[in-house]
C-alpha cells in the first residue's frame, strides 16, 4: 500500500497522507485511554497501562514501517526545505520535528559566586597593566608536577614578541595571575592543591571565599575543565579556553578562545587564501554536526542554485545504528559494502525502517558536497554550536573566507571586540529571514569588490594576529584583560 499512494499522489498530499495516519492512529490509542480512565481508577489495571503503551508503539511502528520519499539527488536542483521528505528526515534524525528556532535565549549558567564585577578586583592592579606566570620555578614542590617542565615553559617564553613586555616577575605589580596546567599525564596534577598557590589569595580584598581572583586558567584542550571541577577547586578564576560550553561560559569574566587544527591542508589553504572573494565557488556555505538548533534551521535553507551551501549533519548519524563503525584513517560515514537492504538492516538492528532509511539518505545527502570545495566560499557561515566558540572560524579566516556570524545571541565570539571584528565579518539574529534578507545582503556584498577584498584582508590580518597558535592565543588572551584593567571597552 505505500507505493501504491506513493504512486497516486504527488509529494505534498503524500506528506499529508501521512500526518493523517498519524493522526489517525493516535486518536485511536487516546480513545483507549479514555476508555481505561472512564473505568475508574479501580478498573484502571497495570495490564490496561501496558495494553495503552502497547498500542502506541504499533501505531509509532506503522507510521514508521515505511521508506521515505526523501531523494538526496534532491538537493542538487532544490531548496532543501522544498524536497519531499527532507524536513521529515531531520525531525526522525533528530528525535524531533523540525521548528523555526526561538530567538528568546535562556540565560547562560552563571556561577553562584562568580560575575565580571565580583571576580574581577580592579583595585589590586598598579597601572601599567602586568601579568604574572606562574611555572615550575616559583610555585611550591606539590604543584610543580602540575606545569610544564620543558625548556620554554615560562610564560614570557611562550608569547610573541610584540607581547613580552607584559609580563612581569615580580607579583606585586600584577594585574593579573597567569595559570597554564600542564595536562600531558591525565590526573597528575592534584586540583585539591591549587590554593596552594602563593598568590591564589593575593587579590581576595579580605573576602573569605576569595580564592583565585585576578586568577586566569588557560587552556586550548577539549573537555579539560568541567562544570563541577570549577564549582569545587577554582574559586574566582576566570577561564580562557576553547572548550567552554555555553553553560559553563561567564560573560565579562572568562574568555573564549578559539584554535584550529594544526594538521590542515597548506597547500589547500595556501591557494583559498590566495582566491578573490568575486573568484570563489559558492556564495555561502556550511558543513558540519547538527549540534545546535540554529545549525538545523540552516540546512532547511541549503540551495545549490542560488551558492547557498548549508549541510548540518545530524549528530544521531553519528551513533546510528545502521551505520559501519569508524574505520581508522577513512570517515565513518563512507557507506558499508555490504549487500544487505535497508529493511534487512533497520530489523537486524532493531530500528525503524523509516530511520534506517533516513539514516542512509541523510548519509548520502551529507557526501554530495565534498569538505574541501565547500570551503571554496565568498561567505562561510558561522553557526553556534556545542561552545561560544568554533573551530571553524580560525577555518574561515585562514582561507581568506568572510565570517558571517549566525545567531550572535547565541554566540560569544572570541576575544571579544578587540580583534575589530567589525573590519572583517557581520553579524545576524539566529532569527533572519534567509530569502528575504541574509540572502540579498550577500549578494550585493559580493557585488561590492571594494568592500570584499577589504573584508578578505582584515579576516587574513585577524588571523596572523589572533588565530595562528597557541603563542598568539596567550597574547591575545592577555591583550583583552589589558583592556578589561585599563578601562578600555573589549566586549
Amino acid at each position: 500500500w505505500d507505493e501504491a499512494l506513493r504512486g497516486r499522489f504527488p509529494a505534498v498530499r503524500w506528506r499529508w497522507a501521512v500526518v493523517a495516519f498519524a493522526l489517525a492512529g493516535a486518536a485511536g490509542v487516546l480513545h483507549m485511554v479514555s476508555r481505561v480512565r472512564a473505568r475508574g481508577p479501580a478498573a484502571a489495571s497495570p495490564a490496561d497501562a501496558l495494553a495503552t503503551i502497547q498500542a502506541a508503539a504499533t501505531a509509532l511502528r506503522a507510521l514508521h514501517n515505511r521508506l521515505s520519499p526523501f531523494e538526496p539527488s534532491c538537493l542538487r536542483t532544490t531548496r532543501a526545505r522544498d524536497c519531499p521528505g527532507f524536513e521529515e528526515c531531520l525531525g526522525v534524525m533528530s528525535g524531533t520535528p523540525w521548528q523555526p528556532p526561538n530567538p528568546l535565549l535562556l540565560p547562560a549558567l552563571q556561577l553562584p559566586q562568580c560575575s565580571k564585577e565580583n571576580c574581577l578586583n580592579r583595585s589590586k592592579c598598579h597601572l601599567p597593566f602586568r601579568v604574572f606566570g606562574y611555572n615550575r620555578n616559583n610555585v611550591p614542590e606539590p604543584l610543580k608536577i602540575c606545569f610544564d617542565a620543558g625548556p620554554n615553559h615560562t610564560l614570557r617564553d611562550r608569547l610573541p614578541e610584540r607581547s613580552r613586555h607584559l609580563v612581569t616577575d615580580d607579583p606585586s605589580r600584577a594585574c593579573v595571575f597567569f595559570l597554564e596546567i600542564d595536562n600531558s599525564r591525565k590526573g597528575a596534577c592534584d586540583w585539591r592543591k591549587i590554593a596552594q598557590l602563593p598568590h591564589w589569595h593575593a587579590s581576595s580584598g579580605g573576602l573569605t571565599n576569595g580564592g583565585g581572583m585576578n586568577h586566569v586558567l588557560f587552556d586550548v584542550r577539549d573537555n579539560f575543565i568541567t562544570i563541577a571541577l570549577r564549582h569545587k577547586r577554582l574559586g574566582r578564576a576566570a577561564l580562557a579556553v576553547t572548550a567552554s560550553w555555553t553553560e559553563r561560559f561567564v560573560t565579562g569574566l572568562d574568555i573564549s578562545v578559539a584554535l584550529g587544527q594544526q594538521n590542515y591542508d597548506v597547500p589547500l589553504t595556501a591557494a583559498l587564501a590566495a582566491t578573490l572573494p568575486w573568484d570563489r565557488r559558492w556564495l555561502a556555505a556550511f558543513k558540519g554536526s547538527q549540534s545546535h538548533p540554529s545549525r538545523r534551521t540552516m540546512s532547511m535553507e541549503h540551495d545549490e542554485k542560488e551558492g547557498f551551501i548549508s549541510m548540518a549533519l545530524s549528530e544521531a548519524l553519528h551513533t546510528c545504528k545502521t551505520l559501519p563503525p569508524k574505520v581508522k584513517g577513512r570517515t565513518g560515514l563512507i557507506r558499508k559494502a555490504a549487500s544487505a537492504s535497508v529493511e534487512a538492516r533497520a530489523l537486524a538492528k532493531g530500528v525503524s525502517l523509516l530511520q534506517a532509511d533516513c539514516c542512509d539518505k541523510a548519509r548520502d545527502a551529507y557526501e554530495l558536497y565534498d569538505y574541501k570545495d565547500v570551503q571554496n566560499s565568498t561567505f562561510a557561515l558561522i553557526l553556534a554550536g556545542h561552545g561560544p566558540a568554533t573551530y571553524r572560524l580560525t577555518e574561515t579566516l585562514r582561507m581568506g573566507s568572510i565570517p558571517v556570524f549566525v545567531g550572535i545571541e547565541q554566540l560569544h565570539v572570541p576575544y571579544g571586540h578587540a580583534p575589530r571584528w567589525e573590519d572583517a565579518a557581520f553579524f545576524v539574529p539566529t532569527s533572519v529571514d534567509i530569502r528575504t534578507d541574509l540572502l540579498p545582503l550577500l549578494r550585493k556584498l559580493h557585488a561590492n569588490r571594494t568592500r570584499t577584498r577589504a573584508m578578505q584582508k582584515a579576516a587574513l590580518r585577524i588571523y596572523g594576529e589572533w588565530f595562528s597558535g597557541e603563542n598568539p592565543a596567550r597574547a591575545a588572551v592577555l591583550e583583552v584583560l589589558r583592556r578589561r584593567f585599563e578601562f578600555e571597552s573589549d566586549e
